[in-house]
């Protein structure tokens, strides 16, 4: 900007003193470098607007423009962590492990209920040697760890087809176990007025047949839809329970978010727009990395509400599982029974889950 307005005032100057220097050399330069820049900068707009994103290169992507990353800190959840803000038991834990302990995974909005679990029931460890039984490498790592049986229990969403085939593929077969009820929740930023979007909008939107949110009674501002990586819990949940049988196309390059932090503040201010919208899971977008300047939107005149979530009336209900393979030790077997139990899922209720025996 700072360069065209001086290229102007020159062009403007000249003009108006009639000099018969305006085509000498400088003047020459000063139009070259105008072109230049302004060349560097439409193909830039048109690079990030209009080039697909190569999935190859998803592990690249920078979470946000400014660099910064916007996910949660995970030692906050660390079990026997200095501090740490795990949900506790009102009472004592009918059961405990003082040694063959299970090995845990899972997703990262899973992660402050298993590791509370881990915390109330685990004796004998602390805040270092826990990490040997308890991690949260992601949804599509913690997988392909299950599939190796590194791990014993995976806590999070259902597995994606290719994590099934996967396993299969390695002569592996899971079993999930319904834990807790969740809302997979769309969102916008606080100043978009569109509040309530129907399933079909939001299968258009992400197909692209709407491309601004004008036709839906909002701004007239292009729709920025924002996905998140193959494999990643939400993006299963979204081409599983969302689009169905719908493709998703492949985003453009300022439509992708590694992390569900990342995807959560690119709709909170992506360039200062009020344009993006995301999808996540209701516990971590309200709980883990809450954010003012976001809404969630109610589906089909519904809102994800922890009382629309137990009638399961919220469209987008999901279940939240333990994963395991096959035959699974005494210890693992002992803990799925107490996740299932009053006092399990007493638990996963305090964590702020909704608990699946009370449905």
């Amino acid at each position: 900007m700072i360069y065209a307005i001086t290229v102007v005032t020159i062009i403007a100057t000249r003009v108006i003193s009639r000099d018969k220097t305006f085509f000498r050399k400088r003047a020459f330069v000063y139009l070259v470098v105008f072109i230049l820049l302004s060349g560097i900068a439409a193909y830039q707009h048109f690079d990030r607007s209009v080039k697909v994103l190569a999935w190859d290169y998803q592990a690249e992507r920078i979470e946000d423009e400014a660099g910064l990353s916007s996910e949660v800190s995970l030692r906050i959840y660390r079990p026997f962590g200095d501090n740490n803000r795990l949900k506790t038991l009102d009472d004592a834990a009918v059961i405990s492990f003082d040694g063959d302990y299970p090995k845990l995974d899972g997703a990262t909005a899973a992660y402050p209920v298993y590791a509370a679990m881990a915390q109330a029931l685990y004796k004998g460890l602390d805040k270092n040697t826990i990490e040997n039984y308890v991690k949260c490498t992601k949804t599509d790592e913690a997988y392909e760890r299950l599939t190796k049986g590194e791990i014993d229990i995976f806590f999070g969403a259902q597995p994606s087809a290719q994590q099934i085939s996967a396993a299969q593929a390695n002569g592996v077969e899971f079993v999930l176990t319904p834990i807790a009820k969740e809302a997979f929740v769309f969102f916008v930023s606080i100043d978009n007025p569109v509040d309530d979007l129907t399933i079909g909008e939001i299968q258009d939107i992400y197909q692209r047949s709407i491309v601004n949110w004008r036709v839906l009674g909002g701004n007239n501002e292009r729709i920025l839809p924002f996905q998140r990586p193959e494999n990643s819990g939400s993006q299963t949940i979204m081409l599983a329970m969302v689009m169905k049988e719908k493709t998703l196309p492949t985003p453009l390059w300022e439509e992708y978010a590694t992390g569900m932090g990342g995807m959560i503040s690119q709709v909170a201010q992506y360039r200062n727009y009020s344009s993006a919208i995301g999808y996540s899971f209701r516990f971590y977008a309200t709980g883990m990395n809450p954010n003012e300047n976001i809404k969630l939107l109610a589906i089909d005149g519904v809102e994800p509400s922890i009382e629309n979530i137990r009638n399961g009336v919220y469209p987008f209900t999901i279940d939240v599982y333990i994963v395991t393979t096959g035959a699974v030790s005494e210890n693992s077997e002992k803990l799925i029974q107490w996740v299932l139990s009053e006092q399990g899922q007493s638990l996963i209720e305090t964590c702020g889950y909704v608990s699946y025996m009370q449905g």
